[in-house]
This record gives C-alpha cells, structure tokens and sequence, in this order.
C-alpha cells in the first residue's frame, strides 16, 4: 500500500463504533500497530488508504496541543468512488444524509458520520 502525501487522523468518541460504521459503507479497517492497547485504526477504501481514526482521548494524550479540541471537524472530506450511483444507493439507508448537490456538472452526496464530520461522496476522476 502506498502511503498517501498527506494522512488523516479523525479524533473520535468511540474508534469501535466509528469502524463499524465505516465497514458498513465499504470501507476495510486494520490496526495502526502490534500494541493492543492502542486503538488506532487504517481505515481502506477499494484497498486504498483513505484515513485513519483513533480515540479522542489518546489523540489528546498523543497530542496535548489538542486538549481543547472538540470532536469533530470544521470543513469536509471528500471520497471518490468508482460508481456513484451504486454507491450511493447502497449507503444511503446507513447514513445522514446532510446535503445533495450538482455543482459544474458533478454530483456529490454529503453525509456526516457518527462524530459529526461530513464527508462527501463524488464519482472519481480519471483524469
């Protein structure tokens, strides 16, 4: 697997509840690590790096400059997949639908998860 340029880490309330719902959209999780008692997680799509989520209070510990932070993101994430239509017919019954749209002749699909950070669903580019 090739490492992305730039790699998130989600801040979550619950890194079990948060795969579980990731693997109902399609998603496969792996452990970070061999230490059992570190819950963070890769999370692939299509055996892709996509993201990784951990329990906001080790994130916190991790990185204390994020004491303060609250779960949850300002802003969006975006997923490309291969066939919109399917994908999106398959998830929608799974997710909160937050916003549907047409923009420049795309179309996204927006959904928050279960920690509140939206991410958008659009058909992916070949060029």
């Amino acid at each position: 697997m090739k490492p992305p340029a730039i790699a998130p880490c989600l801040g979550v309330t619950d890194t079990q509840a948060t795969v579980d719902f990731y693997e109902k959209l399609g998603f496969t999780a792996l452990p970070a690590g061999n230490d059992p008692d570190d819950d963070l997680r890769i999370l692939l799509f299509g055996g892709e790096f996509a993201l990784m989520v951990y329990r906001d209070a080790h994130l916190r510990d991790w990185l204390p400059v994020l004491k303060d932070t609250p779960v949850g993101a300002f802003g969006m994430f975006y997923l490309a997949v291969d066939d919109f239509d399917a994908y999106v017919e398959r998830i929608r019954p799974l997710v909160t639908v937050t916003k549907e749209v047409e923009h420049h002749g795309d179309r996204i699909f927006y959904f928050t998860d279960l920690d509140g950070y939206v991410i958008g669903v659009n058909q992916k580019r070949t060029r």
